[in-house]
């Protein structure tokens, strides 16, 4: 009965600490200490790029090209395939307002990654009406790579952005808001470009348990009707605007990695299984709970529609080197997970696999693949002091 009692004390420590009127801000903000206290960003890396004399960041360097002539932009192929970021405005036009104020733009991207979490717990709350579950997710979310890379991409790659704006228009109904949030994300990464059927497959599978009809008739009609419609809409006006501007300004333009599955290349493969589980941590857990109440209660279609879904996923993975920040665009597939459970499964249940989603999420070290033989570890911030410590003192531990 000790394991017992110590999980029947911990919600009920959960319930009571969230009891007064901006539980969720809480909530939100506590999520994000941890986060930030077990997968310490590499600011150094900022500072030094910040430095007169310091190690640039390529990517900065190439963002504040495209502000300053986003149609001929210097060194576009500056260091590492930067001819793939030609059709990424989203940072070049915060640069251009702000200046090219890097830290602004990060301070920027940090308040949309508690957003993130803060928007992604009310509507948690709002379907399973347990302040224990939305915890138990909000800590879980705030604990794997698309998360923590509000904080940690000090790079300027702006991943958080878009995932921000794909979840606003995951979570609206709005057709405005979600025409100009799939904007705003498609024009931060081509990753959202896709990304965007999984917003249909949101709809697909959130209408079919709201209509109560899980036909094949009723499935295609969610995908092209709708807010699924705008999505469809988005991409002809991205898809025209990006093929008028390629065929004006960059006519001889060409990618790098189109058609090449780096990561199954020997000198890559080593951070593809890794990674596969290193961006979903224990979100597995509720994705594949999920899928099991699906087979159980006999939605095939659904599993089908997922499953293509998720193949879509991991198949444009493994095209790009840094495969943990394309993964992490199927966020999608959690909140799925976590809303075909609350409608499935009893809220006992339910809170049982979000209570080991959450223990793994949070005691997982936080690694990713950036490529090239590249794994990265995000310590703590105590071994960051240490660090820190043994550069002070030189005493060479870590160099």
């Amino acid at each position: 009965m000790l394991l017992e009692n110590f999980y029947k004390l911990f919600f009920s420590w959960i319930d009571a600490k969230l009891t007064d009127k901006n539980w969720i801000w809480k909530l939100t903000f506590v999520s994000v200490f941890v986060s930030l206290f077990l997968a310490f960003p590499p600011y150094s890396l900022l500072v030094d790029h910040l430095s007169v004399y310091g190690s640039k960041l390529d990517a900065w360097v190439f963002v504040q090209n495209q502000a300053q002539d986003l149609f001929h932009p210097k060194d576009m192929a500056y260091d590492v395939r930067r001819e793939n970021m030609i059709f990424r405005w989203t940072l070049p036009l915060l640069s251009l307002l702000t200046n090219h104020n890097v830290v602004l733009i990060l301070v920027l991207q940090g308040i949309l990654g508690i957003l993130f979490l803060k928007k992604a717990g009310d509507y948690i709350f709002a379907v399973s009406g347990d302040k224990v579950l939305t915890a138990l997710f909000v800590m879980s979310l705030a604990n794997i790579f698309v998360s923590v890379w509000a904080f940690a991409d000090v790079h300027g790659y702006g991943d958080e952005f878009a995932y921000f704006f794909l979840l606003i228009a995951l979570l609206s109904r709005n057709p405005v808001v979600i025409f100009l949030s799939v904007q705003f994300a498609f024009f931060t990464d081509e990753r959202a470009v896709v990304a965007g059927g999984y917003l249909l497959l949101w709809w697909i599978v959130t209408k079919a348990y709201e209509k109560d009809d899980f036909s094949l008739a009723g499935m295609f009609k969610a995908a092209f009707t709708g807010e699924s419609a705008v999505v469809w809409a988005a991409w002809i006006v991205y898809f025209g605007i990006r093929e008028y501007v390629q065929q004006k300004y960059f006519p001889d333009h060409s990618y790098s990695t189109i058609g090449t599955p780096v990561l199954l290349a020997d000198a890559h493969r080593n951070g593809l299984g890794s990674s596969i589980w290193g961006a979903f941590e224990g979100t597995w857990l509720i994705m594949g709970a999920a899928l099991l109440s699906l087979w159980l209660t006999k939605r095939y279609l659904l599993i089908l529609a997922l499953a293509i879904g998720f193949a879509v996923l991991l198949a444009t993975g493994i095209f790009v080197h840094d495969i943990d920040r394309a993964l992490s665009y199927g966020f999608p597939f959690i909140l799925l997970g976590a809303f075909i459970l609350l409608k499935t499964a009893s809220c006992r249940s339910v809170r049982l696999i979000f209570f080991f989603s959450t223990i793994i999420c949070v005691c997982h070290p936080q690694v990713f693949y950036m490529g090239y033989n590249k794994i990265l570890w995000l310590e703590p911030l105590p071994v960051k002091g240490l660090m820190y410590l043994d550069k002070v003192m030189s005493w060479n531990f870590f160099n």
